[in-house]
């Protein structure tokens, strides 16, 4: 789970971006062992100063994974990719 430094929600942003590669690679993760236990949403990040948890709902786990799969990739995240992929598929068949 990623924890998020920014004191508002526009550090948070920035801080998003700055951390572009890192947030994908981490909600895409997330986003996969959500599907694999059959979950209805995700908790991907925390930002302690504003008491805010940020998650993905299981409505916007295509979204999540189509979204990040370039960053993933980036990353050298192979294997990461490789799943990604696979559950693009299947949620796009469903």
């Amino acid at each position: 789970m990623l924890n998020f430094e920014a004191e508002n929600i526009e550090e948070l942003e920035q801080e998003a971006r700055d951390r572009a590669i890192e947030v994908s690679v981490e909600v895409t993760t997330a986003v996969i062992k959500a599907l694999e236990s059959g979950a209805d949403k995700v908790a991907i990040g925390v930002l302690t100063s504003l008491d805010m948890d940020l998650h993905v709902d299981k409505a916007n786990y295509l979204e999540a994974l189509e979204t990040n799969l370039k960053r993933c990739e980036l990353a050298e995240e192979y294997e990461l990719c490789e799943k990604s992929i696979e559950w693009i598929e299947k949620l796009k068949n469903q």
